[in-house]
C-alpha cells in the first residue's frame, strides 16, 4: 500500500521525469516514463493505495501525450514503439500478436527486451535465452520498467518450477 511517503516519492519521480524529458531524448527513458506513467496508473495499484487523485490525473495525462508521441518522435522499432504497442495491448485490448512481439525482438540486435512478452505469451517456449539475458539485465535497474519486466519474467519462471514439481 502507498502511504504518504510513496504517495510523495510518486511525485518526486514525476516531476524528475518530466523535467529531464525533452525533445529527442533518449529512447530508453522515454519508454522508462511510459512504464513509470502506466504502471502507476495500474487498477490494482490504484485500488490498493491512497495516491492523491492529481498525480493519478498527472500521469494518465502523460502517459497518453507518451503514447501519443511515440510515432512522431521515435523509430517504428524502439523501445517506445514496443511499449506503446504493449500498453495499448494490455490496458484496451489491442491486437499484439506473438509474431508482431518477435519481430520487435528480431528487428534491432540491440534492443531484445521485447523477449519478454514472446516468452511469457509462449508459454516460456521461445526466446528463453534472451529473456533470460534481458531478466539479468533488469536486475543492474532501479526503474518501474525493469522491475515490471523482470516480474513477468520470474512469474513465468514460477509456473514453470510449479508445473515440475505437480507431475
Amino acid at each position: 500500500m502507498i502511504d504518504s511517503d510513496e504517495s510523495a516519492d510518486v511525485a518526486r519521480t514525476l516531476a524528475w521525469y518530466r523535467s529531464s524529458f525533452f525533445e529527442g531524448c533518449e529512447e530508453g527513458f522515454v519508454a522508462d516514463f511510459m512504464v513509470f506513467c502506466w504502471q502507476t496508473l495500474d487498477p490494482g495499484n490504484v485500488a490498493a493505495t491512497d495516491l492523491r487523485g492529481d498525480l493519478l490525473d498527472a500521469c494518465a495525462g502523460q502517459l497518453r501525450e507518451l503514447l501519443q508521441s511515440v510515432e512522431e518522435t521515435c523509430g517504428p522499432w524502439s523501445a517506445p514503439a514496443f511499449w506503446k504497442r504493449y500498453i495499448e495491448w494490455a490496458d484496451y485490448a489491442t491486437l499484439f500478436s506473438i509474431e508482431d512481439q518477435r519481430e520487435f525482438a528480431q528487428h534491432d540486435p540491440g534492443y531484445i527486451e521485447p523477449a519478454f512478452s514472446v516468452f511469457s505469451f509462449t508459454g516460456g517456449r521461445e526466446m528463453r535465452a534472451e529473456a533470460m539475458t534481458v531478466l539479468a539485465g533488469c536486475a543492474a535497474s532501479s526503474t518501474m520498467r525493469a522491475s515490471y519486466v523482470r516480474s513477468v519474467i520470474e512469474s513465468r519462471l514460477r509456473v514453470e518450477a510449479f508445473a515440475a514439481r505437480t507431475r
